[in-house]
C-alpha cells in the first residue's frame, strides 16, 4: 500500500468511478492483519466507531473458505469432492457452489484458458500437496493425462451440489483467493460504522470508499523484478485487482522456467510469452480467475481478448531486444486510466 509521493516516475491509473465517494472525516484508521491460504491478510479502514472482534470475524470468514475449498486438506469439501466415486452427487456449502459457478463462467468465457479441472496435472508437476520426485514429471505419464476426459465441461452445478465426473478433480485456487477478498470486503461494508476499507489477501487487493482527507486507496501494481520502467500505481476505489506470473511459484530445470500456471490443453506450465499478468475488475474473483487465463493466451491472443471484453490489463511480456528483456503492454481500457 504505497501512495505515491512522487508521480514523474511512477504511471498513475485512475479508474473509472460511477459516482463520488461520501467523505467521513471524523473516521479513525484501524489495522488489521492474519494468516490464511499459506500466506497473510491484512485490512486498513476507517470507522467512526468501535469495532470490537472484527479481527475475528475476519478471520473466522478466511478460515470458513479454506476448510471449504483448499485441496491441501484431506478434512477440505474440496477434497471430499475430489475423492468421490464418480457419478456420485456430492452436497457441497454455498460458497463453494458459488465459487465454482463463477469458475464455469469463466472457463467458458475464455473457451479453457481458464481451467478449474486441472489438479491432476498440478500435482503431477510438484505444485500441488502431493510429494513428488524433482525434476520434470514423466513424459509418458503427462501424455497420459492429455488422454483422458477430464475437463471443466462435464462440471453441473445444480441443486445443493454436483455429480462427480470421472476424472474431473477441481484445484479452485486461481479464484478462491480472490473471492476471499470479496467476502470480507462485504462483511466490512455491513459492519456499523465502517465507511472505508482496503482489504488484501497475498497480494491480491479491493478498495472501497476514499480516506478522510479525500485521498483514494493508493496501491502498487506487483511487477517483475526485470522490470525497468517507472512503477505503477492505481487509486482503487470500487476496484480489486490481482496479478498472476512466473514469480509467484515456479522452478527451474536446465534454465527453463515452469510456471504453476497450467495450460489445459497440454497439461504443462504454460508456454506462453507473458511473464505476469494484473488484471483490474470490480470483483477480486474475477480479477483473480482472468489473470490465469490470459497468461495462459499468450499476448496476441491476450490483447484481442481484453479489448473484445474492456478489461482494465497490464502485461508484462518477454521482448529479447529489449535490454532487460521485458516490456509492459497495456489493455486498451487500461490506457484509459493513465
Amino acid at each position: 500500500m504505497t501512495p505515491p509521493a512522487y508521480t514523474l516516475d511512477r504511471h498513475v491509473l485512475i479508474p473509472d468511478l460511477d459516482e463520488a465517494p461520501d467523505l467521513y472525516p471524523q473516521a479513525r484508521r484501524m489495522d488489521l492483519k492474519g494468516k490464511a491460504f499459506a500466506t497473510t491478510w491484512s485490512i486498513a479502514l476507517y470507522a467512526d466507531t468501535a469495532t470490537e472482534g472484527l479481527d475475528v470475524r475476519c478471520q473466522a470468514v478466511l478460515d470458513r473458505i479454506d476448510k471449504e475449498m483448499s485441496p491441501y486438506r484431506i478434512d477440505s469439501d474440496l477434497t471430499r469432492f475430489n475423492l468421490a466415486p464418480a457419478g456420485t452427487f456430492v452436497n457441497l456449502p454455498d460458497s463453494l457452489r458459488t465459487v465454482v459457478g463463477h469458475a464455469l463462467e469463466i472457463a467458458a468465457l475464455s473457451a479453457g484458458a481458464f481451467d478449474p479441472a486441472l489438479l491432476s496435472a498440478v500435482e503431477l508437476w510438484g505444485f500441488g500437496a502431493r510429494v513428488v520426485a524433482e525434476g520434470l514429471p514423466e513424459a509418458s505419464d503427462v501424455s497420459a493425462l492429455r488422454g483422458q476426459k477430464h475437463g471443466w465441461c462435464d462440471l453441473v452445478v445444480q441443486g445443493g451440489g454436483m455429480v462427480k465426473p470421472a476424472e474431473v478433480r477441481l484445484d479452485l485456487c486461481a479464484i478462491a483467493k480472490g473471492f476471499a477478498v470479496d467476502e470480507l470486503m462485504r462483511l466490512l461494508q455491513v459492519e456499523p460504522g465502517v465507511r472505508a476499507a482496503l482489504v488484501e489477501i497475498g497480494g491480491e487487493l479491493k478498495g472501497w470508499g476514499v480516506q478522510p482527507d479525500g485521498l483514494p486507496w493508493w496501491v502498487e501494481i506487483e511487477a517483475p523484478e526485470a522490470a525497468k520502467e517507472p512503477r505503477t500505481v492505481a487509486a482503487l476505489c470500487g476496484w480489486a485487482v490481482a496479478t498472476s506470473g512466473e514469480r509467484v511459484r515456479s522452478f527451474v530445470h536446465e534454465g527453463q522456467v515452469h510456471s504453476h500456471t497450467i495450460d489445459s490443453v497440454t497439461q504443462s506450465p504454460t508456454r506462453s510469452d507473458i511473464v505476469s499478468v494484473t488484471v483490474f475488475d470490480p470483483q477480486c474473483w474475477r480479477a483473480d480467475a482472468l489473470a490465469t487465463a490470459l497468461m495462459v493466451m499468450g499476448e496476441e491472443r491476450a490483447i484481442e481478448f481484453t479489448r473484445q471484453h474492456e478489461i482494465p490489463c497490464l502485461l508484462w511480456v518477454r521482448a529479447e531486444t529489449l535490454h532487460n528483456g521485458l516490456r509492459a503492454v497495456r489493455s486498451p481500457r487500461l490506457e484509459g486510466w493513465l
